[in-house]
């Protein structure tokens, strides 16, 4: 999902609420295919602690992170798990051919990983059961 610079935090937080996700990616208005940012929840509770409800009429542009950490298809699981937790980041928009092609979240990360940890467990069960 994406927003625009000029969406109120109010639309921000609807967006998330709607499709049941924690950030967004900010496009620029010109159409480019690059994110110019991201909102996440974290974001909006601290403009709201900060600046009360009317923190929700500010544009995505004030609360967004500007300086993104992005991946490519190309990267490992393992790679991108090492950045997140390194950046203390939750959502990397994936890059690809000069465009976004998609959002890796923690949860994806994580996921894959049990996935890959339970395949080597099953594998090695089966080469411990093949040799006894």
């Amino acid at each position: 999902m994406t927003v625009r610079p000029g969406d109120s935090i109010g639309d921000v937080a609807r967006t998330l609420t709607r499709h049941r996700i924690g950030a967004v990616v900010v496009m620029e208005e010109n159409g480019s295919a690059l994110p110019c940012g991201i909102v996440s929840e974290r974001d909006i509770v601290r403009a709201i602690a900060a600046d009360g409800a009317a923190a929700l009429d500010r544009p995505a542009s004030d609360l967004m992170t500007r300086q993104l950490v992005t991946a490519t298809p190309a990267d490992t699981v393992a790679h991108v798990m090492s950045v997140m937790t390194e950046r203390r980041i939750r959502h990397v928009p994936i890059i690809e051919d000069e465009r976004m092609v998609g959002v890796i979240s923690i949860g994806d990360v994580v996921k894959t990983r049990l996935d890959e940890t339970e395949m080597e467990v099953e594998s090695l069960r089966d080469f411990v059961a093949g040799i006894g």
